[in-house]
Formats: C-alpha cells, sequence, structure tokens
C-alpha cells in the first residue's frame, strides 16, 4: 500500500487511500462488514447504503484517532467489485487542521503583501516579519500534523486490517492499483 511503503516521502499523504477489488456483491459485503463490525469490540462504525465508517470504539480514541471510509460498488465496464477505502482524521479534527492552515496562510500571505507595499514605499516595513514567523507557523502546524498522523498510525493499520479480514472471508481480494 503507498501509505505503507518503506520508500515514501517525507511528505506523505495526508489522507491515505486504496482501492479493493472482490468477487461478491456489494449488498453481501457491506452486510458482512457491519455483521464484522458489531461482533468485533476493537470496531465500531456507522452504516449507510453503500458507505460505511469504521472507528475505533470511543473509550479507545484520542484526538488523532483516524476514521476509515469505505465505499463499495460495482463500477460501469468492470465485472468486479470494487471497495474504495478513504483514511483520515474525524470530522471535526479535519476541518480544524484546514483552519489552522488556511488562517496562518491567508495572514502571512497579506501580511506580507502589505509590508512589502509598505516598503516600496517608505523603504521600511516590520510587516515584513511577519513572512518568516508565519512560514514558522505552517512549518510548525505541518510536523504538529506528522506527529498526529504517526500517533494514529497502529489504529489506522488496525482498520484496515479488519476491512482485509472480513472481506477475505468472502472470498479473494486483491489490490487495486491507482495513480
Amino acid at each position: 500500500m503507498p501509505f505503507n511503503r518503506l520508500n515514501h516521502s517525507v511528505l506523505g499523504e495526508i489522507r491515505p487511500r486504496f482501492a479493493l477489488k472482490i468477487s461478491e456483491e456489494p449488498e453481501k459485503a457491506m452486510v458482512h462488514l457491519e455483521e464484522g463490525f458489531e461482533k468485533d469490540p476493537t470496531v465500531s462504525g456507522v452504516f449507510t447504503r453503500n458507505h460505511l465508517f469504521l472507528k475505533i470504539p470511543e473509550a479507545e480514541q484520542h484526538y488523532w484517532s483516524p476514521e476509515l471510509s469505505v465505499r463499495i460498488e460495482v463500477e460501469e465496464f468492470t465485472e468486479y467489485t470494487t471497495v474504495s477505502c478513504l483514511v483520515g482524521p474525524r470530522q471535526s479534527v479535519w476541518a480544524l487542521w484546514a483552519f489552522i492552515y488556511t488562517s496562518i496562510l491567508l495572514l502571512t500571505l497579506f501580511s506580507g503583501f502589505y509590508g512589502w507595499a509598505q516598503y516600496k514605499v517608505d523603504g521600511t516595513s516590520a510587516w515584513l516579519w511577519v513572512v518568516p514567523f508565519g512560514l514558522l507557523g505552517l512549518s510548525t502546524a505541518f510536523v504538529a500534523s506528522k506527529i498526529g498522523q504517526h500517533k494514529g498510525r497502529n489504529q489506522m493499520l488496525h482498520l484496515i486490517s479488519f476491512v482485509y479480514h472480513e472481506l477475505s472471508k468472502l472470498g479473494p481480494v486483491e489490490r487495486l492499483e491507482r495513480r
């Protein structure tokens, strides 16, 4: 899996995704996964018609605990069922970090433009100091998010392992390479 390789980049993936190929009908596979997480105390989830959100039980969750979104469907022009999986933080955590990155970036950008314009007019501007501090803030936020991602890694691998094991009970599971 791309997020589980030894030769991945330093940046890694923000929200790892992968797809599996199975031979069962989507409804049967979804029912089997739903029954599986109801029996397994280490996984909880929410089930909709063709979508499943798997989580770690609340007692074991921490701020960086991941969620695994699973969509099962038969794609056009294929003779197999595709299981599309997306791993990411909880939606509230995702929204908070998107807000943090956006706020720092906008503050840095507009303060930098203002400082540059003031520098061109007056020959000096204290506002230009916001740019290096903004870049430091972005770097700090990035490192903090990578530390959090690493903290939730074992839980992420557990959720993925659960999906693989449950689907393999129905038949062969093959990884689809998507770029």
